[in-house]
């Protein structure tokens, strides 16, 4: 199974799919393509949809996931010691209200900023 959804992720229409999904403003999101490609994966091999996820969790149990063999995320041009760009922050409290906020409004003038970041995805 595996082997198939690298033969389609790497293939032009999925290619084409993932390619469409970066563009800003696209609706869609490349893991939204991703998992479109395994459910498509998973139907072939007449597993159960439900199963994405146990198929999702084998992959990464024995060190064969393809999010990492084929991560499509690239370099941006921030670099260190250059200012901040603004963006805004939500942040959520017990009670389930958020707030936003700009990040340069939070900033100490008198300490550096320093940004974590990632994907939970």
């Amino acid at each position: 199974m595996l082997k198939r959804e690298n033969e389609l992720r790497l293939g032009q229409e999925v290619q084409k799919r993932f390619e469409e999904a970066e563009r800003s403003g696209s609706n869609t999101d490349w893991i939204e393509v991703a998992t479109q490609v395994q459910l498509e994966v998973l139907r072939e091999f007449n597993v159960a949809e439900s199963s994405l996820q146990a198929y999702r969790c084998a992959a990464n149990k024995h060190g064969i996931s393809l999010y990492v063999k084929y991560n499509r995320a690239r370099e941006g041009s921030l670099k260190v010691g250059a200012p901040s760009p603004d963006v805004s922050l939500i942040s959520l409290t017990d009670d389930g209200t958020t707030h936003l906020q700009s990040l340069l409004d939070i900033q100490q003038a008198d300490r550096p900023l320093v940004i974590v970041a990632g994907s939970l995805s």
